[in-house]
């Protein structure tokens, strides 16, 4: 009797260990932040180049594609942010992922990200711990090595810290102009108030001498202004200096804004005989933040 032949021994069969949600959001984040550098970089650089903003802009979109797309592909499921997570995109049947497969994927991306990234957020629920962009296109994300805990932690808080980082740029982008400008209207809010304040000195000195203006602003006394209020403006060094003018600075009743010296300081018209006696101003032809030249307050 012949012994019956040896019954084959089942081929080893190895349970790939599945990527969970924050492993995999903080891969994905490195990427997209490398991405947007370089989209950045490249848009710069072609619309530096005479290249139209709207092509420069479409030719970076599709820089961001194809590494979602060939890097994968020519790398074992590989981007630069699964490499650092030690994980790495596949078939559910283990077959060579395909360009086409790979830019369905990205397109799956878009759809996982509507309403609200629940497609992404599915894969902290399922039990292969699948996004929806992985359904759609039969992938999978996995640890293709052992990765200690201190490296998940770097890879999860540093998709955690990038998007806080690129949002305070952000912000602060935004901001910061905003609040120069604020600043910079403060300070010429200060500038008039100054104005109206000599204004209505000389004003009370006017009455106080009956109908006379003084000579010289440091004519005021205590009683009309303690002191000469400085005048700091963006484009003069600050000071508190009077300049006089004489009749030829005046248009009719007038300061004409045309025929100033541009000093940067109090302007004064202490000519009796002039159409514009008494005039005070601020003797600068710069426009401030309204866009309207200071001569003409």
């Amino acid at each position: 009797m012949e012994n019956p032949a040896p019954t084959p021994a089942p081929e080893a069969h190895f349970d790939y260990i599945p990527a969970g949600f924050w492993i995999r959001g903080g891969a994905y984040t490195i990427d997209s932040f490398l991405v947007l550098l370089g989209q950045a970089l490249l848009s710069l650089l072609l619309t530096f180049i005479g290249l139209p903003k709207a092509l420069a802009s479409l030719l970076a979109q599709l820089l961001g594609i194809s590494y979602f797309v060939w890097m994968p592909v020519v790398n074992s499921g590989q981007t630069v942010g699964k490499m650092a997570a030690g994980i790495a995109m596949m078939r559910t049947d283990g077959s060579p992922l395909t360009y086409l497969r790979c830019l369905g994927r990205w397109a799956g991306y878009l759809l996982s990200g509507l309403p609200l990234g629940i497609g992404f957020l599915v894969a902290a629920f399922t039990d292969k711990k699948r996004a929806l962009h992985d359904y759609i296109t039969d992938t999978r994300v996995i640890y293709i090595r052992e990765v200690g805990m201190g490296r998940k932690l770097a890879v999860i808080l540093l998709g955690l810290i990038l998007p806080m980082i690129i949002f305070v740029g952000l912000l602060a982008a935004i901001a910061i102009p905003k609040f120069a400008q604020l600043a910079q209207k403060s300070k010429e809010g200060a500038v008039l108030g100054n104005l109206g304040t000599l204004r209505s000195a000389v004003a009370i000195y006017y009455g106080d001498n009956s109908g006379k203006y003084p000579t010289q602003l440091v004519e005021l006394s205590q009683k009309q202004l303690a002191q000469i209020p400085a005048l700091q403006l963006r484009d003069h060094p600050a000071g508190a200096e009077v300049v006089a003018y004489d009749a030829s600075v005046c248009d009719k009743g007038q300061v004409d804004p045309a025929k100033i010296r541009d000093t940067g300081q109090w302007g004064y018209v202490s000519d009796p005989q002039a159409p514009c006696y008494g005039a005070v101003f601020i003797d600068c032809s710069h426009a401030n933040s309204q866009g309207k030249t200071w001569a003409s307050y």
